[in-house]
């Protein structure tokens, strides 16, 4: 407790204290929340876009840049589906049900400012519960080694294909299709030289950015330019920030209840925003039967935008904990995690690791105190970016992506696997494959043959992943990876014997 606590308040000097670290949070959260304003992008493509500008950056202000913009996203996403009717990201959708009809009422101002009341109060209830559990979880993580990794790499590939939208196959084989950029250039952990087909500019594999940011970038990008283009009257952003704020405080029950649905929901890899975004929104319905919803009720709209950045901190316990996200934009940021060598697991919660970890937690504190500010100050104003023509939006970020990418390692190899899996991932969104197995195969690929051969050379042979005597941990994940493999098969034969 006393390493704790001691790790907590430098963490907290870490952000309150450094005027370096303050200016990343701050232009963090202001990025992101206009780039989840801008309908079709997004948190996960705004975190995506940022990775290759971070690699010069020292590992905290690269971290705390990320998870700032990833929350500001958060927030920002709510503003398209107020002013539009049109989320922003999936995680924002269920906004739209009771934003959209205040706004038309003259009451945008108000819902936009009970938006980021709510955003940022859901955030700092998701921040407290898992700065207070994180002695808790430091205890059970010391129960897994290398052969539990290799194993909860292989179970959260299966989790996220079968959570993912589409057949649980087509995630399956989208998985594979990660995992097997991985097996180009040098092996890990020998010198065989795989799939290079005689290019030594292969020797080294094609990154993992390559294929996240063609996948995130170019593929959303090629979406987006098929979409019609958004646009607000003027006359609709009316209202009172006072009164908005008034909203949701006067709702404070909701916002505690709807925090903890998200962070829980979060937890759980592969679910995400939308999931979160729904279910709160479900359950404010459920508890209050003699309400009416759909024409602006702020219960409904205050319940959603707080389970959407509680679920942020739900989200990132399985990626910080395990390597496995709890979403897209979380796989994004354990690209930066990884790229800076800050590795999860067991070595986040001591030491420099849990300052370090405390110190992402805490920067979403202040994340939410700038969501407050610039809601505030910019709620009579902000519907402007949503009207960002697209045309102007989509070569801007083609062309970051690329620099950035080539920035990397200078090499024209990535700028070809960044159009390749871009092309492939518009293709897979175009048939329903989804794209965030792959993009976990390609970043988790690595660390997964790593332990599985470290593994065999530490124990006494493959049946190391089955002893139940010197590693029950293993076994039991030996199991949920075939529960959860076959239980989708076994579903799927029963329901063809009764049909």
């Amino acid at each position: 407790m006393v390493e704790f606590l001691h790790a907590l308040l430098q963490a907290a000097q870490n952000v309150f204290l450094s005027p370096e670290n303050i200016a990343w949070i701050l232009g963090g959260s202001i990025l992101g929340i206009i780039i989840g304003a801008i309908p079709g992008l997004g948190p996960a493509l705004g975190v995506a876009i940022i990775i290759p500008f971070t690699i010069k950056m020292d590992t905290v202000p690269a971290l705390l840049f990320a998870i700032s913009v990833y929350d500001g996203a958060m927030y920002g996403g709510s503003i398209s589906s107020i002013l539009l009717n049109t989320p922003g990201d999936a995680s924002a959708a269920a906004t739209t049900i009771e934003g959209f009809p205040m706004a038309k009422q003259g009451k945008a101002i108000d819902a936009l400012m009970a938006c980021g009341v709510a955003s940022a109060l859901g955030g700092v209830i998701g921040d407290i519960i898992v700065i207070t559990c994180c002695t808790i979880i430091g205890s059970f993580i010391l129960l897994f080694g290398t052969p539990e990794y290799f194993l909860l790499g292989i179970l959260g590939i299966i989790v996220v294909s079968r959570v993912s939208k589409g057949a649980f196959y087509k995630g399956i084989i989208s998985g594979l299709l990660g995992l097997s950029v991985t097996t180009i250039g040098i092996g890990t952990m020998s010198a065989d030289v795989r799939y290079t087909f005689g290019s030594w500019e292969l020797f080294d594999g094609i990154p993992f950015i390559a294929v996240l940011m063609g996948m995130f970038g170019i593929a959303t990008m090629s979406q987006l330019a098929g979409e019609p283009q958004g646009t607000i009257s003027k006359e609709e952003v009316k209202g009172s920030r006072k009164n908005g704020i008034l909203i949701a405080l006067k709702e404070w029950p909701t916002i505690i209840k709807s925090s903890i649905i998200g962070f829980l929901i979060g937890a759980f890899p592969g679910t995400g925003g939308s999931v979160a975004n729904f279910v709160a929104y479900g359950e404010a319905v459920r508890s209050n039967p003699k309400e009416q919803f759909g024409n602006g009720n702020p219960k409904g709209l205050v319940a959603t935008e707080s389970a959407n950045n509680a679920m942020i901190d739900g989200a990132l316990l399985p990626t910080l904990l395990f390597g496995i996200p709890g979403s897209g934009t979380c796989a994004a940021f354990l690209a930066i995690m990884i790229l800076h060598g800050f590795r999860w697991g067991h070595s986040l919660f001591s030491g420099e690791g849990l300052v370090i970890l405390l110190t992402i937690f805490v920067a979403l504190l202040l994340s939410e105190i700038v969501i407050i500010i610039f809601a505030f100050l910019t709620a009579r104003h902000i519907g402007n970016v949503t009207t960002i023509n697209k045309n102007l939006i989509i070569p801007f970020v083609l062309v970051m992506a690329a620099l950035g990418i080539f920035t990397l390692r200078f090499s024209f190899i990535d700028l070809l696997a960044m159009g390749i899996f871009g092309f492939i991932g518009f293709v897979m969104n175009r048939y329903g494959y989804p794209i965030v197995p792959a993009v976990m195969g390609a970043i988790l690929g690595g660390i997964i043959e790593e332990n599985f051969l470290r593994s065999l050379m530490l124990g006494e042979g493959p049946w190391i992943f089955f002893n139940p005597f010197t590693h029950p941990v293993s076994l039991i994940l030996v199991l949920l990876i075939l529960f959860v493999f076959f239980q989708p098969i076994i579903a799927s034969m029963k329901v063809n014997k009764k049909t």
